[in-house]
């Protein structure tokens, strides 16, 4: 295989601990890439070329797809489960719910989802974004090498 072609599948490898900066720098890249995507695709169909638009915009689910495994080995490196993004996810579709129907009759109940969703929502960030990983090996594998995974990552 090329090494472009090897530095593209590891984006969608769960295997392994992905270190806080390293998981920075890839969520930055993939929220420029995606919006970029999505812009064009839009640009693409407000010139009459909604085929193309809509092919273009649909290039955000790999994105998304990417971005989410490397957000489970993110989770393995502070010693978390994948299955935390499950949670995550589960509590995302939650706030799609039509909750203004049902607010009159039940505020409190209401109130304490919406807190509950938009504390689990803070939680979520700060670990995956901000707290460094477990200083010593765990049971997904050993301490990530900054620079060996900062040079798989940078040059995508």
């Amino acid at each position: 295989m090329s090494k472009e072609l090897c530095r593209a599948w590891a984006l969608f490898d769960p295997s392994g601990r992905l270190s806080a900066p390293a998981y920075r720098g890839l969520l930055m890249r993939m929220i420029v890439l995606g919006f970029s995507l999505l812009c064009l695709g839009i640009w693409l169909a407000a010139l009459g070329l909604r085929w193309s638009g809509i092919l273009v915009a649909a290039g955000t689910l790999p994105v998304i797809l990417a971005t989410s495994i490397q957000t489970v080995r993110r989770l393995h490196d502070r010693n978390r489960s994948g299955w935390w993004l499950g949670a995550y996810i589960l509590a995302e579709a939650t706030s799609l719910l039509p909750l203004e129907g049902v607010v009159d009759s039940y505020p409190i109940p209401v109130i304490g989802l919406v807190l509950a969703m938009l504390g689990f929502f803070v939680w979520f960030f700060l670990e995956t974004v901000f707290r460094s990983g477990s200083p010593e090996a765990n049971r997904y594998g050993a301490v990530p090498l900054d620079c060996k995974r900062l040079t798989l990552h940078a040059s995508l």
